[in-house]
């Protein structure tokens, strides 16, 4: 507990935050994270401080953290001849809000991305 509490202060937010992060962490693991080779703790901090800057916060970890997640699904998942619309519209409606432990990824055209063959290999990779 002591260990969490010296990272919470150090990124700002509190040690609820923190173990919302681990199990957000873990679940992407067990997940979209465990066949990609390219995936590391390291490649997460360098793309949240690039999309953030040296100035970064912890909700901008845990968006970084989401991004990620959905850069790697699109890329595991088998692709048909509508891949390229699917892709687009993907990352045309991704969305979400990001307050602490109080956050959430989603799609704005959930219905219309339902309606590719890649959804569902998506959606249960990244736990929708």
């Amino acid at each position: 507990m002591e260990n969490n509490l010296f990272v919470a202060t150090m990124l700002g937010c509190g040690t609820l935050d923190l173990n919302i992060f681990f199990e957000k962490l873990d679940n992407y693991e067990d997940t979209v994270f465990l066949n990609d080779e390219e995936f590391s703790y390291q490649k997460l901090i360098e793309e949240t401080k690039f999309r953030a800057g040296d100035d970064w916060s912890f909700n901008d970890l845990m968006e970084t953290l989401d991004y990620m997640a959905v850069d790697s699904a699109l890329g595991q998942v088998t692709k048909s001849e509508k891949f390229n619309e699917f892709d687009d519209l993907v990352r045309e409606s991704i969305n979400g809000w990001y307050n602490y432990a109080d956050n959430n990824l989603y799609f704005d055209n959930e219905e219309e991305l339902e309606k590719f063959d890649e959804w569902k290999e998506f959606s249960e990779l990244l736990g929708l």
